[in-house]
């Protein structure tokens, strides 16, 4: 395939296979391989616990630097410094033999996730695709694919190889040669944002992104994004524990988790497809209106066919949720100021990092973890509230 089209199906196509391998890599790989390394190094689950933590701050609150960095070098370039940041964020990994040397890597870690993944990815689908949304589907699928890919590869490595300290070898080898690959291959010179708007439903209006952040409507929409993260960190963090407390053995509560991220790769591509028949506000108050559904069964499950329903209103309300509030940024404001904005409700999700510790203390404090889980349930229901009232924006003259 030849000419703009090509191209852009070809960087599509790149930069999906760089979030597929660095998910798989990064969040997907270190709660796999963290209890050979305890049991090796003799650290405490809270210290241990602690380098996870490390790896999702670091993520969320370096958000902005990628735009930086786009705005003033270019989006190779960016890519070329998070491999090279990934280099050493693995190295370090692979070389731990105490707690410092840990925490290095995964918080350099966080910060090559950030450089590498959808703040770059979103920038360049949005120059390239005169429609977006299916591309953002399908871009966003393939990474949560990676997310199931995870547990495979490390258990392919760790069976050929014996030791975890290989696998962060294998891993920071492929994440840093695909992201050589994406900075070399990319189309970095198309912008459709200098022709007339072919999609409908993208606001034309000249917005700044500072003009944005006066709006209620970014930060509704910012409370959405933050509302998945919040929701599938609980899910992920606390959701073995709740079911095994209910007598679930922990095969079948994991199990729940695997299903769950399947039904969340799929809802991201239903996601591209439906925008076409559907508006993006409202796919995006029926996500949340899913999380909620999830969570509450979440809360009461006991036996098969509640947790099904968990694991479809959590996996089908995170996916469709982080595709319909990334598309609604990009239909209220426009694709120039996009960059900056999409960073900015990446920085402000950082909050959903302290789920698990609030949702352990409600744990502590009540011995069971479905009082956090339906009060969450009550917060997203306000944000899909505020999402079914929402009108689009318009940008008041100077």
């Amino acid at each position: 395939m030849t000419g703009a089209p090509g191209r852009a199906w070809g960087t599509l196509a790149v930069i999906s296979a760089l979030y597929f391998i660095i998910t798989a890599a990064t969040f997907d790989s270190l709660g796999l391989v963290l209890p050979a390394m305890v049991g090796e190094l003799g650290w405490s689950w809270t210290e241990a616990g602690l380098g996870f933590t490390l790896l999702a701050v670091f993520c969320g609150i370096t958000a902005t630097v990628p735009a930086a960095l786009i705005r003033r070098l270019g989006v190779r370039a960016n890519l070329l410094i998070g491999a090279l940041v990934m280099v050493l964020a693995f190295l370090a990994l692979a070389e731990t033999q105490g707690l410092w040397l840990y925490f290095i890597g995964a918080s350099l870690a966080g910060l090559g996730f950030t450089l590498l993944d959808t703040v770059p990815g979103t920038y360049l689908l949005t120059r390239l695709f005169q429609r977006p949304s299916f591309a953002f589907g399908l871009y966003f699928t393939l990474g949560g694919v990676g997310g199931a890919a995870g547990p495979l590869i490390y258990f392919l490595v760790i069976s050929a190889t014996g030791h975890w300290r290989s696998y962060w070898l294998v891993m920071g080898t492929l994440v840093v040669l695909c992201g050589v690959l994406a900075a070399l291959l990319v189309d970095a010179r198309t912008n459709v944002c200098l022709n007339a708007e072919k999609d409908p439903d993208i606001s034309t209006e000249d917005w700044h992104w500072r003009d944005a952040l006066k709006t209620y409507q970014f930060w509704i929409i910012a409370a959405a994004y933050a509302a998945f993260l919040f929701c599938g960190i609980t899910a992920n963090s606390a959701s073995v524990a709740h079911l095994t407390q209910r007598g679930i053995s922990a095969y079948v509560a994991g199990g729940m988790m695997s299903v769950s991220a399947l039904v969340n790769a799929g809802a991201r591509l239903a996601g591209g497809l439906l925008t076409r028949f559907i508006s993006a506000r409202i796919l995006l108050a029926a996500a949340l209106a899913m999380m909620v559904a999830g969570l509450v069964a979440l809360g009461a499950a006991h036996g098969l066919p509640m947790m099904l329903a968990y694991a479809a209103g959590v996996g089908i309300g995170y996916g469709l949720t982080f595709f319909a509030a990334t598309i609604l940024l990009l239909d209220y404001f426009g694709r120039a100021p996009n960059l900056e904005l999409f960073s900015i409700v990446n920085l402000i999700s950082t909050v959903g990092a302290v789920a698990p510790a609030l949702a352990g203390l409600t744990r502590d404090v009540t011995g069971a973890f479905t009082p956090f889980f339906l009060g969450l349930a009550a917060a997203i229901a306000m944000v899909m509230l505020a999402v079914l009232v929402m009108r689009p924006p318009y940008r008041r003259p100077a």
